[in-house]
């Protein structure tokens, strides 16, 4: 669907009565929706439109994640409304502060390594902001799926994962995969809280201005949850290419929220989960990337059957 910018004004206006708004251009960012920059008189917005998930919800569970990870001192956009459905744009319409500065990935190749040290040291405080914000229940956090602690939760996702995995990896590689994540489970400590996990943590959702992160955006895949869930993209996306930014981050970090001692034990399960999770979801979106994902589990699975 082509969405024009008189489209766009409508809903804008829709929206949020009474808003005065001049220029609108498109904004080339994200993969899972349309985003529009609108000159108003209460400063820059941006409007956003999912392209994958059109269920308004999901822009509620995003704006409650955003709020509780301010709440804990997260540098965050803030919203001006959501329009649950318009039939200018065919979809929910999101509208938010708009912030102004360079996503990470676009300014990583001009930064020298004292600013990409400066970087995993501002990625370690926020990452560990975010985990430190606790909630009730493991789960959705709007409450629409709620599990009473750790294990119960990481099972039920692996579960789920599984149950979709029957033409993305062989019958074999789910029954050993399988077998081995549950078994993995069964040794995460049955009191580990219910942390605040974004869920797509890579440079790309994070906003630098003058080399320091100043915005974390897109919680569209927040939920409380086992917080080393969130190691996992960070590795594939950050430190898999960059290792020797991996201790500046972790140092930063654990300042924040403390690392357990089984940290590295947890993480290899964040990574094995995020593997299993992101084949499963490309399978659907770009089959090509699913045998990296696939090899990443093997690899897992062979060190914990070795």
């Amino acid at each position: 669907m082509t969405i024009g910018l008189d489209a766009v004004r409508a809903a804008l206006l829709e929206a949020c009565p009474g808003l005065g708004v001049g220029d609108i251009r498109p904004l080339d960012a994200g993969y899972t929706s349309r985003q529009w920059v609108a000159d108003t008189d209460e400063g820059p917005l941006l409007a956003k439109t999912p392209i994958r998930n059109p269920d308004p919800a999901h822009l509620r569970r995003l704006i409650a994640a955003t709020r509780r990870a301010a709440d804990g001192g997260v540098p965050v956009v803030r919203f001006r409304a959501l329009l649950p459905h318009s039939a200018d744009v065919g979809g929910p319409l999101l509208v938010q502060e708009y912030q102004d500065g360079t996503p990470a990935d676009g300014a990583w190749s001009t930064m020298d390594a004292a600013a990409r040290l400066a970087f995993a040291t501002d990625l370690g405080t926020v990452v560990g902001q975010i985990h430190a914000c606790t909630g009730p229940w493991f789960g959705d956090v709007l409450g629409r799926s709620q599990r009473p602690d750790a294990r119960t939760f990481l099972h039920t996702r692996v579960g789920e994962q599984l149950s979709r995995a029957p033409g993305v990896l062989s019958p074999e590689l789910i029954d050993r995969a399988g077998a081995a994540l549950h078994r993995a489970i069964d040794d995460v400590p049955p009191d580990a809280p219910p942390s605040l996990v974004h869920g797509d943590l890579w440079r790309p959702n994070l906003l630098l201005r003058a080399g320091r992160i100043t915005c974390v955006l897109d919680f569209e895949h927040g939920r409380w949850a086992d917080r080393f869930l969130d190691f996992g993209k960070l590795d594939e996306h950050i430190f898999a290419t960059w290792p020797e930014g991996r201790e500046a981050f972790l140092t930063a970090y654990d300042a924040v929220l403390p690392l357990p001692d089984d940290w590295q034990t947890r993480v290899r399960l964040g990574n094995a989960i995020h593997a299993l999770s992101t084949a499963v979801y490309f399978a659907r979106w770009n089959p090509e990337f699913v045998p990296e994902y696939v090899a990443s589990l093997s690899a897992w699975l062979d060190g914990e059957e070795s």
